[in-house]
């Protein structure tokens, strides 16, 4: 990992914290470097409103985000804008609700540290990796994803501005699994 999948999995496990000790019912969680899709807040008022004129039970809901696996994804039953997210990369944007920030706190991912967009696809149990997953035994969280996407990155990688605090930075280790120690960070 570098220093700066290091520093933005702390950013998003702080997030997550303050949910938990706040007793936040949801959050939106957004990255500084997207743009919004025309229409943005009509639109994820209207996801909400399907969640919950679904009765849909859910953690986890991308908003953007970069798709692997697109074939993965069915849509969710009854849903015009929602499919089960398969393998993601990137945490452009997403809700949390607070059942979902207990799963991933309860994981205890500092012990275990991964960047935070491979992190979440493990915790619904999408990720490729076996010997990553072994890590997080319980993987049970609801993850769904906006179709279309409601957000993408300002910058893509190679284009002119493009800048990234992530991949730019030192690297830290190269087992991705072992972490240094938690008091260290």
């Amino acid at each position: 990992m570098t220093m700066g999948e290091v520093g933005c999995f702390l950013s998003h496990y702080k997030i997550w914290k303050q949910v938990v000790e706040q007793g936040y019912s949801r959050v939106m969680v957004l990255e500084d470097d997207i743009r919004f899709e025309p229409f943005f807040r009509q639109k994820v008022a209207g996801l909400l409103a399907e969640l919950r004129d679904l009765s849909l039970r859910w953690d986890l809901v991308y908003l953007g985000r970069k798709r692997l696996q697109e074939s993965d994804e069915p849509w969710v039953e009854g849903s015009r804008y929602l499919v089960w997210a398969g393998y993601s990369y990137w945490t452009l944007g997403y809700l949390l609700s607070h059942s979902g920030a207990r799963k991933l706190l309860a994981a205890e991912p500092l012990d275990h540290l991964v960047p935070v967009d491979e992190y979440l696809p493990i915790m619904f149990d999408k990720h490729p990796q076996e010997s990553w997953k072994k890590h997080f035994p319980k993987r049970d969280l609801v993850a769904y994803s906006a179709a279309p996407l409601l957000i993408y990155p300002t910058h893509y990688t190679g284009e002119k501005g493009y800048v990234s605090d992530t991949e730019d930075s030192q690297v830290l280790s190269k087992d991705p699994v072992s972490s240094p120690n938690r008091d260290d960070l």
